[in-house]
C-alpha cells in the first residue's frame, strides 16, 4: 500500500497505511482496524462482504461501521438491490479525516484530566488503599460512615499529591501534541 494523504487544519501529512491503522485501533478497536484495512483494499464493499470476507457477525460489522462513521472515517452510498428487494449500503474509508479524529479524541481527554484534576484540587478525598476500590469525597465518606462501600475497609484520608502531578504531566504531553 502507498502512503496516504491526511489533513488537518490546512496541514497535509503523508502517513503510512500501517500507521493509519494503528490510529484507527486506538480509536475503534481492533475489528475497527480489520475493517479499516480491508475497506482500504477493497472500497465500495457492502456490509454483507465486510462480514464474508472477515468472517465476522453482520451487526457487529455495522456495529463497527458505525462507530467508524461518527467518527467521520468511513462514509456510504445507497443503493437498491431490485432483485433482493433492499438497499445495499456501500462503504468507503476516508483517511483524510484521520488526524481530525485523533485531534478531537485528545481533546476530549484533556478535558477529561482537567474535570479530574479539578475533583481532586477542589475535594477531600478517601479511599481505602485498595486498588479495586473508588476514592469518595468527604460527602459520600459519611454517608458509608468511612467504611469502604466496596471491600468494607476504613477509608482514609486520600493525598492526591502525586496523581496531581501525573495528570498535570499528561496534559501537558497532550496539549504539545494538539499544538
Amino acid at each position: 500500500m502507498q502512503q496516504l494523504l491526511v489533513g488537518d487544519h490546512g496541514m497535509v501529512f503523508y502517513i503510512e497505511p500501517e500507521d493509519a491503522l494503528k490510529l484507527i485501533e486506538v480509536l475503534g478497536g481492533e475489528e475497527a482496524r480489520r475493517v479499516a484495512a480491508l475497506l482500504m483494499e477493497n472500497p465500495e464493499v457492502s456490509d454483507m462482504e465486510i462480514a464474508e470476507m472477515l468472517q465476522m457477525d453482520i451487526k457487529q460489522v455495522r456495529k463497527v461501521l458505525h462507530r467508524l462513521l461518527e467518527l467521520s472515517l468511513v462514509t456510504y452510498v445507497v443503493s437498491y438491490d431490485k432483485e433482493n428487494a433492499r438497499r445495499v449500503f456501500r462503504w468507503r474509508i476516508h483517511t483524510d479525516q484521520l488526524v481530525s479524529s485523533v485531534r478531537g479524541q485528545v481533546v476530549r481527554i484533556v478535558e477529561r484530566l482537567k474535570m479530574i484534576k479539578d475533583f481532586y484540587s477542589q475535594n477531600q478525598v478517601y479511599w481505602c488503599g485498595k486498588n479495586t476500590c473508588r476514592k469518595l469525597d468527604f460527602s459520600s465518606a459519611v454517608d458509608h460512615f468511612f467504611k469502604c462501600p466496596t471491600c468494607g475497609g476504613q477509608l482514609e484520608p486520600f493525598d492526591p499529591r502525586e496523581l496531581l502531578e501525573a495528570v498535570d504531566e499528561k496534559i501537558e504531553q497532550l496539549q504539545r501534541f494538539l499544538r
